[in-house]
């Protein structure tokens, strides 16, 4: 099995003014002088913090509403994105046609995705991909937005309490357990806490160490200011990279 080169980056947002500016700017302008670092991992995972849509309407009751136009779905490609996280307190601010579109159009670009669907399990099921030999899957869950959740037929985000009793956890923790079976490599993206936080909080970290239990290597964390990534400390011969 081939070594592998990750990227991991936070929350990516694309509306407001910089929508404004992708309209007289080339895709790769967002990225500044980042693109030559990106280019040196062979995958990359960020958490897309705002719809692609042109439709909808804003979410009521929410102070920000972000959406940028379909065509800057480009602006993942530029940087050779593999994989985005939709568990998060943005991709709904535009409702369910939001979604919808957001979905549909990262499809047609070919960009995974995870943490977000059309029912309950979409939104948790991996996104899967292949990188130089290395079956990789991706989940993403939050605990942002718990009127966001996805229902068995209902559309919404993989709303997962941070409470190790919790059966949305336990849902989560059998999706990483059922990822574990068919990957060599699980990444697990956590948009979770507060904005302005610079450490763990205590109840994540019995919670992490859960999730590692059941099968993931990496933990990406992300929310506000908040950027974490924990893996495993050893691998077994068998899920060595």
């Amino acid at each position: 099995m081939d070594n592998i080169r990750l990227l991991l980056t936070g929350d990516v947002m694309l509306g407001r003014q910089v929508n404004r500016m992708l309209r007289a700017c080339p895709p790769e302008y967002p990225w500044g002088d980042t693109p030559a670092l990106f280019r040196g991992a062979d995958f990359r995972v960020c958490n897309l913090e705002c719809a692609i849509t042109e439709r909808g309407k804003p979410w009521p009751d929410k102070a920000f509403h972000f959406r940028t136009d379909a065509r800057n779905v480009s602006v993942l490609g530029a940087a050779g994105i593999g994989c985005v996280s939709l568990a998060n307190n943005h991709t709904l601010d535009f409702g369910y046609q939001g979604l919808a579109d957001t979905l549909r159009i990262l499809d047609a670009a070919q960009l995974h995705h995870a943490g977000a669907g059309m029912n309950a399990a979409a939104a948790f099921a991996p996104a899967l991909a292949t990188v130089r030999g290395v079956k990789i899957a991706v989940l993403a869950f939050t605990d942002n937005e718990p009127q966001w959740e996805a229902g068995e037929t209902t559309p919404g985000i993989a709303y997962v309490p941070i409470d190790l009793e919790e059966d949305r956890a336990a849902r989560l923790f059998d999706a990483i357990r059922a990822a574990r079976s068919c990957s060599d490599l699980v990444i697990v993206a956590a948009h979770w806490g507060l904005n302005w936080g610079y450490a763990p909080q205590p109840a994540h970290i019995p919670f992490a160490h859960r999730m590692i239990e059941r099968g993931a290597d990496i933990i990406f964390g992300h929310s506000g200011h908040v950027f974490q990534v924990a893996c495993t400390p050893t691998y077994p011969p068998s899920r060595r990279l």
